[in-house]
């Protein structure tokens, strides 16, 4: 009866490592593997009606995607274009989350 109780400890201990299991780790996210978009650039070197990367959709939505410049804002001798007077005004409103470092 010992080796019996004993056995079934063993076996028990064994299922116990086994329902253990670790999900498989992600990569850190997908644009650290990309090379990420340029969301400033030289000061005064884009305009209104150019193309650029606004960078409040980079950074919330991971967009890479040029689209037409509604809005420039020079900041910290750099210039930050947006796709829409909103994008800018937000940007105003914390620019530490948004600006390049």
């Amino acid at each position: 009866m010992k080796k019996t109780m004993t056995m079934g400890l063993v076996a028990l201990a064994l299922l116990a490592g086994c329902s253990k299991s670790e999900a498989p780790t992600a990569s850190a996210t997908p644009a650290a593997s990309a090379p990420a978009a340029q969301t400033a650039y030289a000061q005064g070197s884009i305009k209104k009606g150019d193309k650029g990367n606004c960078v409040v959709c980079a950074v919330k939505e991971g967009s890479s995607k040029e689209e037409a410049v509604v809005e420039t804002l020079d900041y910290q001798g750099k210039t930050y274009v947006f796709c829409n007077e909103t994008e800018k005004a937000e940007f105003i409103s914390s620019p530490a989350k948004y600006a390049v470092k």
